[in-house]
């Protein structure tokens, strides 16, 4: 009736068509069809075996049909080896990366997931309500869910969108699985793959066989048989074949060639890349390739990186004559800005809310650190020499060389790290405990630290995975480090606990001086090479990124002030 009609024009729906009257106006041929109430179907050339729900629009479409025993919400996807095996993945429409890597036997925990739920064969397309088809030729077997989207795409065949995910734009889809708010616009084509809560493919992309995690965004380039993890960007002109990423967090720059899985025999090999991992501008990467446990680490503009096992985080890789130059934990000495400013990236655009419980880790947590403690370790156990040639003289720096000068630099990035991460996590249970050093002092177990497995990189295996660990965990590693690094002696616990929070300031004022020293660099130098750059850039001193450094580190001295000036008259109280 009219009344319904004026309710359902009152959309909030932005698309144009939802002005369109409910009915069914001028299609050529509809067959076995459910079309529910106010549902809108106008100007399809061939519409059967189809369901179209209430509020949503189906217009000017060429066959929309449906095959036989179709299973929509389920995929199997082959990553890795495009020949001469894979890894076959059967993922579902509403998986995380948690299943995925467990699918993968990348978890260290003892329960298996379950089986993956049986969906029941349909003959029938859905097009959920409120949901929108318009403008395209080809549509077959397809499930929308309430609120999803297809707009002037070229083809979509065999695939289910989950609510407000959308194609649009001369897009060609098929057999592909997209989670909530993910997208798939411009001139793309997606086959075979999964796009999980808000990952994006589009303007001008393939993605083959592959597993987009949450918050990916990829465009421009090529993405077959690969693993692709949470809060990842390929926005330009790029090719990734065969790579398993499952933590994400990277980067991939313009040219970048991560693909070259072929060996003249079979397209067989596979890349394993560590989360973080920065590809830069026209980088080469000869398979296979284990960056797992290098995570953070910058392959730099031009670079070629021949078959290798990297285990030194953090560090720099770049092109030197014919070999590959590696200065370990390079990011941590020189490039303190882009772990923080990655830390906030991180936190901001973290979209995809049904994965919001496990993607926000920290980047320095205690499975990074102890890789950074192996790496150390590796360092400190050669003989100095001048240069120092691949994994024959140094365990983790892979087929690269490395100097003298970059041996000491690591140990000296590794070891603040290591350090700061610790004498951090004293000072916050010893803020949030509300108690006096000396009663914190007195109920601290020292030595009671737990041990706990620990992957080695000197074994191949996989990375641990972040969702893994708990609080409880953190701060024991947080201990067994500290009593490692600043062994107590024959101190009190409370002299100890005071070394250590004066040990903790200079750290971290330390690190805020280099964390603006390093945007400041970038500052000097483009005013000194770009007119007017001081006017149109944000300089350290305004940084947000530095900023909130400075921050905390303002919060950790003043705190640090505070809680040695209560324990001087606590004891002064006590002598008296």
């Amino acid at each position: 009736d009219d009344t319904n009609n004026v309710s359902l024009l009152n959309t909030t729906q932005t698309d144009v068509y939802y002005k369109l009257p409910p009915g069914i106006h001028e299609n050529a041929l509809i067959s076995n069809c459910i079309l529910e109430s106010h549902s809108r179907v106008y100007h399809n050339t061939v519409l059967s075996d189809t369901f179209v729900g209430v509020g949503a629009i189906l217009a000017n479409c060429g066959s929309v049909t449906c095959g036989k025993n179709i299973k929509y919400g389920q995929l199997n996807v082959t990553v890795g080896a495009e020949s001469g095996g894979g890894r076959r993945l059967t993922v579902s429409a509403e998986n995380t990366m948690i299943d995925v890597c467990r699918d993968l036997g990348m978890s260290r925990q003892e329960s298996k997931p379950q089986g993956q739920m049986d969906s029941p064969f349909c003959n029938i397309n859905i097009i959920g309500a409120h949901s929108l088809v318009r403008n395209t030729p080809t549509l077959e077997s397809v499930y929308l869910s309430p609120h999803a989207s297809i707009v002037a795409a070229s083809s979509v065949s065999n695939t289910t969108m989950l609510e407000y995910a959308k194609i649009e734009n001369s897009c060609t889809v098929s057999n592909t699985l997209l989670q909530w708010n993910s997208s798939i616009i411009n001139n793309s084509n997606v086959f075979n793959s999964l796009l999980m809560e808000e990952a994006h493919s589009g303007p001008n992309n393939l993605v083959a066989s592959s597993v987009l995690g949450p918050d990916v965004h990829v465009s421009a380039g090529e993405v077959h048989a690969s693993i692709i993890g949470p809060n990842t960007n390929a926005h330009h002109q790029s090719l990734v074949i065969g790579v398993l990423w499952p933590l994400g967090r990277g980067n991939v720059g313009y040219g970048a060639n991560v693909g070259s899985n072929h060996t003249g025999r079979l397209p067989d090999q596979e890349t394993i890349a560590g989360e973080g991992i920065f590809w830069g501008l026209s980088t080469v990467i000869k398979f296979p390739v284990d960056l797992s446990f290098a995570p953070y680490s910058i392959v730099a503009a031009g670079t070629t990186v021949v078959p290798q096992r990297i285990t030194m985080p953090f560090s720099l890789i770049v092109q030197q004559n014919e070999i590959c130059n590696i200065i370990p934990g390079w990011v941590l000495s020189f490039s303190p800005y882009t772990l923080c400013r990655s830390e906030h990236k991180f936190a901001k655009r973290r979209k995809a809310k049904r994965h919001d419980f496990y993607t926000g880790w920290t980047i320095v947590r205690p499975d990074i650190v102890d890789i950074c403690i192996e790496a150390r370790a590796a360092l400190e156990q050669v003989q100095p020499a001048a240069v120092y040639k691949t994994n024959k003289h140094v365990r983790g720096i892979g087929a690269c060389e490395m100097s003298e000068k970059g041996r000491l630099s690591g140990i000296k990035a590794y070891t603040q790290c290591i350090q700061l991460y610790a004498l951090r996590g004293i000072f916050d249970k010893i803020t949030k405990s509300g108690l006096s050093l000396d009663q914190f002092a007195s109920n601290m177990l020292v030595n009671s630290a737990p041990s706990r497995a620990v992957a080695s990189a000197q074994t191949v295996c996989w990375s641990p995975l972040p969702w893994e660990q708990d609080d409880v965990s953190h701060w024991s590693h947080q201990l067994t480090v500290l009593q490692v690094e600043f062994p107590i002696g024959d101190s009190s616990v409370t002299s100890w606990l005071i070394t250590l929070l004066q040990r903790l300031v200079r750290l971290q004022q330390d690190y805020g001086n280099r964390v603006y020293d390093c945007k400041a660099r970038d500052d000097t130098r483009g005013a000194k090479t770009i007119p007017g750059y001081t006017h149109s850039h944000v300089s350290a001193d305004n940084d947000p990124v530095v900023k909130s450094v400075f921050d905390e580190t303002r919060d950790i001295v003043d705190g640090v002030e505070r809680i040695l000036l209560d324990t001087a008259v606590d004891q002064t109280r006590s002598r008296l």
